[in-house]
């Protein structure tokens, strides 16, 4: 099992879920999902080659699985629509064109360590 952790951005993300939607978006992310988080996912290209985007219900999770690590970093949360698809990922690519997604995964482990994540 992988234990999980959100990004600043992705727990923004998050917050602005109507509560119905976060409380199920955890159970998603903390069952079947942690166990194999790469089967459930789809594999994402270009700039953003190693992340990981998981579809459910009318949302959409972007994330990295560090497997050694047995933990899953959500990058990003928002709807499926096509402006919001678009903006997602114009978000993620511009972050990782300043080079700053390894920053914020780095961050994100430092400011969970010990603290268990989910």
């Amino acid at each position: 099992m992988h234990r999980i952790y959100f990004t600043d951005d992705a727990l923004a993300d998050v917050k602005r879920l109507p509560k119905n939607v976060r409380n199920a978006l955890k159970a998603q992310l903390t069952g079947e999902f942690s166990r194999d988080p790469k089967r459930r996912s789809l594999e994402l290209r270009d700039r953003l080659a190693g992340f990981r985007s998981l579809h459910w219900r009318n949302y959409r999770v972007v994330f990295k699985v560090l497997d050694e690590e047995r933990a899953i970093v959500v990058f990003a949360v928002d709807d499926r629509a096509a402006r919001a698809k678009q903006n997602i990922y114009s978000r993620l690519s511009a972050t990782a064109e300043q080079g700053k997604l390894a920053e914020r995964l780095l961050a994100t482990l430092r400011g969970f360590a010990g603290k268990g994540g989910r």
